[in-house]
Parts: C-alpha cells; structure tokens; sequence
C-alpha cells in the first residue's frame, strides 16, 4: 500500500512537471521532445489508475508502453537538439579560427 501511493505520487508529479515544461517552454523544444514529453505525461497520468486497481485496467499493458516510448522520444529528440547544437558550435569555432587567422596576418576580414 505504501509503495503505490509512493508510486501514485510520483506519477502525478512527473505529469506535473511535464505539464509546466510543455506549457512554460514550448518554445525551447523542438517537435519531437514536445510529442514525446506530451506522451509521457498523459500516459503518465493512466499508469495511476493502473497501480490502484493492481494490474486490472484497460490501461494495464499500453500506458505504461507509450509512457516509455514518450520518454524514449523525449531523449531522442534531445540528443538531436545537442548534435545539432554541438554542430553549430564546431562551425563557429572553425569561423573563428579563420578570423583570427585572418587578422593576425593583417589580412581584410571579410573575404
């Protein structure tokens, strides 16, 4: 009994927590991590029904599969998000390096 209210809660929380990061920075994110953190929340929200009536509900098998899935989806569309990020790093630095080149050799800096 402890461990499914323990559980309860924690479900809740995360769709809380998902909740206010869809909705406070749905700009930041791109679609995938929206899709995949709006299927975690919801799915999230079902598996809650799922621990009270132990195992016995519609939702028994595919909440708690589309919440991992929504989670798998979030972290891919993350890690997309910091290739791309780390991308546009690699590109700036290299224009850097050339500026610098460029400069130190008294050279004009726009080609």
């Amino acid at each position: 009994m402890t461990w499914a209210i323990a559980h309860s809660l924690i479900r809740i929380v995360l769709t809380l927590i998902v909740i206010v990061k869809v909705t406070r920075f749905a700009t930041t994110l791109n679609r995938v991590e929206r899709f995949g953190l709006g299927m975690m929340g919801g799915c999230g929200l079902l598996t809650v029904n799922v621990i009270w009536e132990r195992q016995q509900s519609p939702y028994d098998g595919w909440a708690g599969t589309l919440f991992s899935f929504g989670a798998i989806l979030f972290l891919f569309g993350r890690t997309l998000r910091d290739w791309k990020h780390q991308r546009a790093n690699d590109r700036m630095a290299a224009q850097g390096a050339l500026w610098a080149e460029r400069k130190a050799k008294g050279l004009p800096l726009e080609p």
